[in-house]
C-alpha cells in the first residue's frame, strides 16, 4: 500500500491506496500520527483507493484519533470517500460514532473545524491529598476546551449556562470519585473523561479490587465510605462500578446537560 499526501485549505490530506493489511496498518498509523502532530487545520483521510480485507485493521483510525498527538480543537481527524465495502466495515465497527465520516472530500473540508462526535482525555494521578484538586482542574480545562469552543459564538445565553452547569457538576463528581480512590484504594489512579454525542462520561480507575457501595447511613460520621457516591448518584444520569480485566476497579458515570 502507498500513501499519497497533499495539502488543501490548510488541511493535510492522506490517501492510502491499496490493501490495508497488518503491515500497512502500522505504516498508516505512523503517517497519521505524524501529520496530526504537525497540527494543520485538520487531517483528512481519503479512503477512495483503500481496500480492506481485515476489518480489524480499520480500527487504526479510532485509535489514532485519541492518541496524545491529536489535540482538538487544534487538529481534527476526518474520513471521507470510502468505497461501499470499506464503508460497511466502518459501520460494523461503529467508527462513525467516534469519527466524522463524509461521502466526499469537499464535505470533509467544509467540516474540518467541526467538533468530532467523540473526544477522550485521561489524567494519571497519585494517591495524594492534592489529587482531587488536580482532577477538578483537569475536568474544567478539558471540558471547556472541548465543548465551549462549540458554543462560544452562540447567541443563546442558555447554551452557555447549560455548559457551565454541566462542567460544575462534572468537577464535583470527579472530586468525589478521586477522593474515594485516594482514601480507600491508596494506590495510583486514573481519571478518564469522554464526550460522546453531547453526553459526558467520567470514570476513575484504581488498582484496588474492593468495590464501594452507597453509604447505608450517610449522616453517620463513622460510616465507612459511600457518602461520595451519594453525590454521584444525585448528579449523574447513570453510574456503576466494575472490575477491570487487568485488575482493580473502575467507577463510571454519565452526566447530561
Amino acid at each position: 500500500m502507498r500513501i499519497d499526501q497533499s495539502t488543501r485549505d490548510g488541511c493535510a490530506i492522506l490517501s492510502p491506496v491499496g490493501e490495508l493489511n497488518l503491515a500497512a496498518m502500522h505504516t498508516l498509523r505512523h503517517a497519521l500520527r505524524k501529520r496530526l502532530a504537525e497540527q494543520p487545520v485538520a487531517v483528512i483521510c481519503d479512503l477512495s483507493g483503500l481496500r480492506a480485507t481485515d476489518s480489524s485493521c480499520l480500527a487504526v483510525f479510532t485509535s489514532v484519533a485519541n492518541h496524545p498527538a491529536s489535540h482538538w480543537p487544534e487538529t481534527n481527524l476526518l474520513l471521507c470517500c470510502a468505497q461501499p465495502p470499506v464503508s460497511a466495515m466502518l459501520e460494523r465497527l461503529g467508527t462513525p460514532r467516534f469519527l466524522a465520516v463524509h461521502p466526499t472530500l469537499d464535505e470533509a473540508l467544509a467540516q474540518a473545524r467541526s467538533r468530532p462526535p467523540y473526544l477522550r482525555a485521561e489524567l494519571p494521578l497519585g494517591s495524594s491529598l492534592t489529587a482531587p484538586a488536580a482532577a477538578r482542574r483537569f475536568v474544567r480545562d478539558t471540558y471547556r476546551r472541548w465543548r465551549l469552543h462549540a458554543v462560544e459564538n452562540s447567541k443563546d445565553p442558555r447554551a452557555r449556562l447549560g455548559e457551565e452547569d454541566l462542567v460544575d457538576r462534572a468537577m464535583l463528581v470527579a472530586s468525589e470519585l478521586v477522593t474515594n480512590a485516594v482514601v480507600h484504594a491508596r494506590r495510583p489512579l486514573r481519571l478518564r473523561l469522554e464526550l460522546v454525542v453531547g453526553r459526558l462520561h467520567l470514570a476513575v480507575a484504581d488498582r484496588s479490587p474492593r468495590l464501594l457501595g452507597l453509604a447505608a447511613n450517610p449522616g453517620d460520621p463513622g460510616a465507612e465510605g459511600g457518602r461520595g457516591l451519594l453525590v454521584v448518584d444525585q448528579l449523574a444520569s447513570s453510574w456503576g462500578v466494575r472490575h477491570r480485566p487487568e485488575g482493580g476497579k473502575e467507577i463510571w458515570c454519565v452526566l447530561e446537560r
